[in-house]
């Protein structure tokens, strides 16, 4: 899975959101507010990646415990795929 080159991540101080541009804005009129591990998980999505590499690197950044990366990469995964922000699949 990648990210969908239809959402962009933006900075405004304290806040970081993913927001949808183009007709997915009108698909998605809303956005996705990340903490730095969703950042972080976001940057990573620019390339094609598994849950499971994913969650490695999120252990490996952040000290995570490997079962808790898995749910939280779970969890913030299944929030991408409600707003259409994520893409399954070869490109």
């Amino acid at each position: 899975m990648r990210r969908n080159d239809g959402f962009i991540l933006r900075k405004a101080a304290d806040l970081t959101v993913i927001v949808p541009v183009g007709r997915e804005a009108v698909r998605f009129p809303g956005m996705l507010s990340v903490n730095e591990t969703g950042r972080f998980l976001w940057e990573l999505l620019k390339e094609e990646q598994t849950q499971q590499t994913l969650a490695r690197a999120l252990t490996d950044a952040f000290q995570v415990e490997g079962r808790q990366a898995e749910q939280d990469v779970h969890d913030f995964l299944e929030k991408l795929r409600a707003a259409g922000a994520v893409l399954e699949g070869a490109p």
